[in-house]
């Protein structure tokens, strides 16, 4: 198997542990600094190359030792995945599809087109000089970056000056990501409702629901920093079978027939809302959720699926949860967490994962990225989880030191 992985990705372990499970032989293409895996085996360095350059040397490669599969594990490496796939007919996506479901932006237009419920939205250019006609949006909206993930950038405005202010931040949040001179933005319309987040797998166009896990926080903004996430869902029935005949047309209209689908939808009395729908797996370590909900790692699925294969597993009732541990308050320089050891003993955690370290800054959403650090629950039904996950994170505090701006002068 091949996986393409980005610079520092918190995906590739996982993977190749995975992969070392299954007793699968597996090649590691990486566009940032590390290009070998830890066994050894074999290392593709794709840094500072262009894409087809990344393909031809990937090609050149298959022609020594041919891999079965192929899987880009980030939104920035599952086009190149895509394309490496078409040319040597293995399965996989078509380069459009992966793009259409990648861009925000494309992927309203094309659902929009095929007379699915998605926001009504516009795109924006960002100039220079921030002029951009405004005139006809409706409020509230919600205003966001066509590609960034983990809802970084996104903002709701109740008036026209929320949104151009909501503007003018957004493009700096860009320009320190790329440096882009003019990006794009998305404006659309609020959608009211509960929201869940879905993961899929696709299996030759016919898609199966691994887990949907419910969002207990009320996500109306202004920012959409994600907390808690819980699953079995305690949505009924015939609303979690709305929930997959909508994703699979959804999947169908944009052309995806094979991989992890990762989506966020909004449910009200209109039914079911596509917020997003990816073609990836599911970010941070959430993932862990699917092993307790099925007792497979959610990368063994992937990788039987990318050969083809159909992996054995059923569905355990137990309920799980995580709390992705948000940024307290304003932020600050980290100097300390204490409570770990008590958070760790609340009846039903079974882990809590610190990621941060004393000196690191601590930056709170929109801007924001990545999480402190994760809180894992597992019990009987979804509220007790819940609840513990919730007792966890009362019992931890965050001592941070106020952020000083630098200024840099010459003497």
């Amino acid at each position: 198997i091949l996986l393409i992985v980005p610079d520092s990705s918190y995906r590739t372990a996982a993977f190749s542990r995975a992969a070392e499970k299954l007793k699968f032989e597996y090649a590691i293409a990486s566009t940032g600094g590390v290009d070998s895996p830890i066994d050894g085996g074999i290392g593709i360095a794709l840094r500072s190359l262009q894409p087809a350059e990344m393909l031809a040397v990937i090609i050149e490669q298959y022609n020594r030792t041919p891999f079965d599969g192929v899987i880009g594990t980030d939104d920035s490496t599952v086009e190149l995945a895509a394309k490496v796939a078409a040319h040597l007919n293995l399965r996989g996506n078509s380069a459009e599809s992966v793009r259409a479901a990648t861009r925000k932006d494309v992927s309203r237009r094309v659902l929009a087109e095929s007379g699915m419920p998605v926001p009504g939205h516009r795109l924006v250019t960002l100039g220079g000089e921030g002029k951009y006609d405004l005139g006809d949006v409706s409020y509230p909206c919600i205003c966001k970056p066509t590609e960034l993930s983990a809802s970084r950038g996104v903002i709701r405005a109740d008036s026209p000056i929320e949104l151009k202010n909501a503007m003018k931040r957004i493009q700096r949040i860009l320009m320190e990501e790329r440096a882009e001179p003019n990006p794009t933005v998305l404006v659309e319309d609020y959608i009211p409702g509960q929201e869940v987040a879905v993961e899929g797998l696709l299996y030759d166009g016919e898609l199966a629901l691994l887990a949907v896990f419910d969002k207990p926080d009320e996500l109306e903004g202004p920012y959409f920093e994600e907390t808690t996430y819980v699953t079995p869902s305690r949505h009924p029935q015939s609303v979690l079978l709305s929930v997959q005949e909508s994703l699979a047309t959804a999947c169908t209209r944009l052309g995806l027939r094979w991989g992890p689908i990762h989506a966020e939808c909004r449910l009200n009395e209109s039914g079911v809302w596509i917020i997003e729908i990816a073609c990836r797996s599911i970010g941070g370590r959430c993932g862990k959720l699917l092993e307790f909900s099925t007792g497979q790692s959610l990368e063994q699925i992937i990788l039987t699926n990318a050969v083809g294969g159909r992996s054995d597993y059923s569905l355990i009732v137990e309920a799980a949860g995580v709390m992705m541990i948000p940024v307290p308050g304003k932020g600050g320089v980290l100097r300390r967490v204490e409570g770990i050891g008590m958070a760790a003993r609340t009846p039903l955690v079974s882990s809590v994962e610190i990621d941060v370290r004393p000196g690191q800054m601590l930056v709170p959403w929109p801007e924001g990225c990545p999480y402190p650090g994760f809180i894992f629950a597992t019990g009987k039904d979804p509220e007790s989880v819940e609840k513990a996950l919730r007792s966890a994170h009362q019992k931890l505090d965050f001592v941070l030191a106020p952020m000083l701006p630098l200024k840099v002068s010459n003497v």
